[in-house]
């Protein structure tokens, strides 16, 4: 596990698809986790996309459940992607379920999973897209050194509705030696 002060992150467990799938379904946390209108997932097509990460087998995603410490429940899950093996730049992804949502969570476990990429899969940059409103995002990733790197200009559908999506991304060395403020090291063992 992955020890922050907040939260835990914890590898993705067969046991966790019920959890993933609840959340997965909800309208109002995929409307800011996923951009596509048909959000709904089928417990089945969730256990097929997740099964050989659980089983050990996936070589460019690592999914994690994020655990709130305070009260030792599941509180969304985020992923670490990269696109070929050996690749120097990650994506994350971040969701978490609503009532856990404003208490500093997706701050912390935003800073974790960029020490991860970078101290122990080895990666130069890290990125992250959201909608342009989704203003909990940004300001998390905007603490954690990221810079708004592009706004792709209606790129997002969802519900009838387009929106503006915003890249996102950090650097190693901007994000390991920020100009103002020092973060804690990774804490954790292996998962």
């Amino acid at each position: 596990m992955i020890q922050g002060k907040k939260v835990q992150l914890r590898a993705l467990e067969k046991e966790d698809l019920d959890f993933m799938h609840r959340i997965q379904n909800d309208e109002e946390v995929m409307a800011w986790a996923r951009f596509r209108p048909d959000h709904m997932v089928s417990r089945e097509a969730l256990q097929k996309e997740y099964d050989a990460e659980i089983r050990g087998e996936e070589a460019l995603r690592r999914t994690f459940v994020v655990v709130d410490r305070k009260s030792g429940k599941a509180a969304g899950w985020c992923s670490l992607r990269w696109w070929r093996p050996f690749s120097t730049s990650a994506e994350f992804g971040v969701a978490l379920d609503k009532s856990f949502r404003g208490e500093g969570l997706g701050t912390e476990t935003l800073e974790l999973l960029t020490r991860l990429a970078f101290e122990q899969y080895n990666m130069h940059r890290v990125e992250l897209f959201t909608r342009s409103d989704n203003r909990a995002m940004i300001r998390a990733a905007e603490k954690n050194g990221f810079k708004v790197e592009g706004r792709h200009r209606e790129a997002l559908y969802f519900n009838g509705e387009y929106f503006d999506g915003v890249a996102m991304g950090v650097l190693r060395g901007d994000f390991e030696h920020p100009k103002s403020g020092a973060r804690g090291a990774l804490r954790g063992g292996r998962n």
